[in-house]
């Protein structure tokens, strides 16, 4: 049949517009579902993907605009999850935000409501909800000393205020052991060797620990000793690194001198058994005159102490003993050349004559009475040696003989 050009270029045929709008929008849907797996391939390719479980929630405890973040470090983070809950005793009370490792240490990044009222140093532990259940962390203020300062926003809880509860499979594996024997048999034979070793020796075991005791006490008594021994030892050892020189050339002198002397050992030994020989005959001799020797020591010790008394007075009496009757520094004055220089002074008064002339007779005092009728004043006068003593007679005088 022939078609005239008015049934071939129709537009307007219902069949034909129905179909252009299925072409349209299944290709439309195609282009839709593209674009989402190409941006959620974009998004997987950008960040890591770590399970539905640890994409945050928009809803629940320390969600709000006022949440407080607090920090914690944990030594094992065991199977915690992002989302998991955290308790204050045993009521919720946040979130558990972001699980990441800062320093090498597992970190949790902790969304609190901001009613949440703890100590500074609050402690912190991970444990299980149920028996085959999820995970949460305890917080919980400490039995001892809790901080005057509260936990506030951006704090962090160090690994010292962490741990975490035993998990089921711990305990469990520890059931298992004990079931199992787990060494407890082995506790039976510790006890029965050492109730052998005790058995019968009760004495000498008390005198070992009393012994211990007392070394104890003596060890704690010289620590102070020990310490300066350790103090001087690490003084002595500086020293010697200081001269590391030295004592090389020492270590690489030393040996030629053992050599010199191991070749000269007989003659070395030698001469120690003469030492030997002169000391039993030094020991011989001085043991048969013991006796005189000391009787000599002892009578030697007063001349000696009487030589200590007269020592302020030797050196000026070596001075005149050298070049008596002048005194050593008046002879440059008196010797000159082939002459000698002499003075002399006389005294003749009445009372000199009379010391020098009539003492000791039986007129004795007589020119000395003569001069003091002429007008002499007796204290002008020179002593009468009838009335004073011979210096070195009175008490004290440096001549006079001490018994011992």
């Amino acid at each position: 049949m022939k078609r005239g050009p008015s049934a071939v270029g129709a537009n307007n045929d219902p069949e034909s517009t129905a179909l252009k709008n299925v072409v349209k929008h299944w290709i439309f849907g195609i282009s839709i579902r593209a674009l989402v797996f190409l941006a959620v391939a974009g998004l997987l390719s950008s960040c890591s993907w770590r399970g539905i479980a640890n994409v945050p929630l928009p809803v629940g405890r320390g969600t709000g605009p006022n949440h407080m973040t607090v920090y914690v470090q944990m030594p094992d983070t065991l199977a915690l999850n992002a989302n998991s809950r955290v308790r204050v005793a045993d009521v919720w009370v946040g979130t558990v935000r972001d699980i990441s490792l800062k320093n090498w240490i597992a970190t949790l990044t902790l969304s609190l409501d901001p009613g949440v009222k703890l100590p500074a140093n609050a402690t912190a532990k991970i444990g299980q909800t149920s028996l085959l259940g999820t995970q949460h962390v305890e917080l919980a203020p400490p039995r001892e000393n809790p901080s005057p300062q509260p936990l506030r926003n951006g704090d962090t809880i160090p690994l010292k205020n962490t741990s975490a509860y035993p998990t089921v499979e711990r305990t469990l594996a520890t059931l298992a052991v004990i079931l199992h024997g787990g060494g407890i048999p082995d506790l039976d034979v510790i006890q029965t060797e050492v109730l052998n070793l005790l058995d019968g020796r009760v004495r000498q075991i008390r005198e070992f620990l009393n012994r211990l005791d007392t070394f104890t006490v003596e060890l704690n008594r010289q620590r102070d000793d020990l310490t300066r021994a350790i103090d001087l030892t690490n003084q002595l050892l500086s020293i010697a690194a200081d001269r590391s020189d030295t004592l090389d050339r020492v270590f690489t002198e030393i040996p030629p001198l053992v050599t010199h002397f191991a070749e000269k050992q007989e003659l070395f030994g030698n001469a120690i058994e003469s030492l030997g020989k002169f000391s039993d005959v030094a020991d011989a001799t001085l043991s048969a005159t013991r006796t005189d020797l000391h009787r000599n020591l002892q009578l030697l010790q007063r001349a000696l102490k009487q030589l200590l008394r007269a020592a302020p007075y030797v050196v000026g009496s070596l001075r005149l003993a050298l070049t008596a009757p002048y005194t050593i520094d008046n002879v440059p004055k008196v010797i000159r050349g082939d002459y000698i220089n002499v003075s002399g002074t006389a005294d003749l008064t009445l009372s000199t004559l009379d010391n020098a002339l009539l003492s000791g007779t039986g007129v004795s005092g007589m020119l000395r009475a003569l001069e003091q009728s002429w007008g002499r004043d007796p204290n002008t006068m020179i002593p009468d040696v009838r009335f004073t003593p011979n210096p070195n007679d009175v008490p004290g005088g440096p001549l006079v003989e001490r018994g011992e």
